[in-house]
């Protein structure tokens, strides 16, 4: 059956609701953390009688665990949850023993997504960037208020009212957010005509940044407070999507560079020390081996990407370059060979 719910409540299988009720108030009294700062255990301790008591207090609950014990399909409904968790479960997020309760955020307007294409030697060196977007801005002329406001009657202005709730602790008064002014504590009574009160204005954005050397496709840059703006509230962010553009002979895997080069046959059989390839820094000659086969991957050292304190290497992958046309004097030469 896993846990033994009446048995953590101390309690019989034939226990009522006021018996069951009566254990679990004597039971979290005593195990509240608060109660036992220096106790590890009482938490975990405390989350399981919790959890006991949401199942047996709930005859439907109950009845699925007597049954086939599970509670509506099993599971812990606790799992995850911190001690302001539990309080939110059976307090309304008040912990009666004077404990922290959930502090209030304030709101934050949407991220701005938005995507760069990147050639590979701008993502090999780095680049400055210089983008314009939309995005919603704090209004100049009522200064992200939105208008015109009163003190919000229902909560004087406090953003929260009061709200009586019981619980197996008996009535508990609670503080919940203003239903009116939704936690604000003001009421738009005159609409600023510039934005309609929405406090934002939708418009362009000329922005100037730093792309730095290294980055890869799919990499995504945040810059925090550039993103949409918000009525009494902080900015989301900007964040940068890199898009590398194709590069029509290297091939970037990780921090290496990959390049396929064409040797004529001569350079493979005799081999040859003045080869001329690209790099992402300009051209660089290599010696090429007597023998060489085709398929063979050549290794140039730090000619890669550089990401922080890593830098990658170049990869070479030899092949033949096979003429299209043949003079007869080659064609006599070949067929000698």
């Amino acid at each position: 059956m896993g846990k033994d719910y009446y048995n953590i409540l101390g309690v019989s299988k034939d226990a009522n609701e006021s018996e069951i009720k009566k254990s679990y108030r004597k039971l979290a009294l005593k195990y509240h953390p608060d109660k036992n700062p220096d106790d590890k255990n009482t938490e975990d301790k405390f989350k399981e009688i919790a959890e006991a008591y949401s199942v047996l207090s709930d005859s439907e609950k109950r009845s699925n665990y007597d049954r086939f014990g599970t509670a509506e399909g099993g599971g812990n409904p606790f799992g995850g949850m911190n001690m302001e968790d539990v309080f939110s479960q059976f307090f309304g997020g008040r912990n009666p023993f004077g404990g922290s309760q959930r502090q209030n955020v304030r709101n934050k307007g949407n991220d701005v997504r938005i995507n760069i294409k990147l050639s590979l030697e701008d993502l090999y060196s780095g680049v400055h960037k210089k983008i314009k977007y939309r995005k919603n801005n704090k209004c100049s002329v009522c200064n992200n208020t939105g208008g015109e406001t009163s003190k919000c009657t229902p909560c004087e202005g406090q953003g929260v009212v009061n709200q009586i709730q019981n619980t197996p602790f008996g009535r508990i008064q609670n503080s919940v957010v203003c239903p009116k002014c939704q936690g604000s504590g003001e009421m738009l009574i005159k609409p600023c005509n510039s934005c309609g009160g929405n406090g934002v204005k939708l418009g362009i954005v000329d922005y100037e940044f730093e792309i730095p050397k290294g980055l890869m496709d799919g990499e995504m840059l945040r810059v925090s407070g550039m993103g949409n703006s918000i009525k009494k509230g902080i900015e989301g962010d900007l964040i940068v999507n890199i898009v590398e553009i194709p590069h029509n002979i290297f091939k970037r895997v990780g921090n290496d560079i990959h390049q396929t080069i064409n040797l004529t046959y001569k350079d493979l059989v005799l081999g040859n020390e003045n080869v001329q390839i690209d790099t992402m820094d300009g051209k660089i000659k290599i010696k090429i081996k007597k023998g060489t086969d085709i398929g063979t991957m050549l290794r140039i050292p730090t000619k890669g990407f550089i990401r922080g304190n890593e830098k990658g290497d170049m990869l070479l992958e030899v092949w033949l370059d096979i003429p299209k046309e043949v003079s007869k004097e080659d064609e006599e030469k070949i067929n000698s060979l």
